[in-house]
This record gives structure tokens, C-alpha cells and sequence, in this order.
């Protein structure tokens, strides 16, 4: 039996959002939350579509503008 490892690439979200049958996944900033995937995988989470990924890619966390904060902020769930 195969172990299939997951991922999560979106650490302060509620729910997560998972990585699973990447060669690679490396975090490269803890504060931005952006990692980048090696391999074909799937992207999954229980609230958004499940993404099939082809190829080599880089995922962020989603940023908004807040006009009351007059800035860029990180998404929320």
C-alpha cells in the first residue's frame, strides 16, 4: 500500500489547503505563506474546487486590499 502525503500550503486558513502527490513541496516564506511544488499533484480543500496541477508551480496566499487599512492584507476564509 501506497502512503499518499498531504501537504498544507496555506497554514492560517481554517480549513487548509492541501498538496498531494508532489515530487517537492518547499516553503519558502513562513510569513507569506508561499511554497513552491515539484511535480504533477493535486491541490485540494474542502471550500474551493480541486485544482490538477501539471507541471512545476508556485502558490501564494491570496492578498486583498483593505480600504479602511489602506493596504494589502491576506485573504480570509
Amino acid at each position: 500500500m501506497k502512503t499518499v502525503i498531504k501537504v498544507n500550503v496555506a497554514p492560517s486558513s481554517t480549513d487548509g489547503h492541501y498538496v498531494k502527490g508532489a515530487k517537492k513541496v518547499v516553503n519558502l516564506d513562513e510569513v507569506t505563506e508561499a511554497f513552491f511544488i515539484e511535480g504533477e499533484s493535486i491541490l485540494e480543500t474542502s471550500k474551493h474546487t480541486i485544482l490538477e496541477m501539471k507541471e512545476d508551480c508556485l502558490i501564494v496566499c491570496q492578498n486583498v486590499y483593505n480600504p479602511y487599512k489602506r493596504l494589502f492584507e491576506k485573504s480570509r476564509d
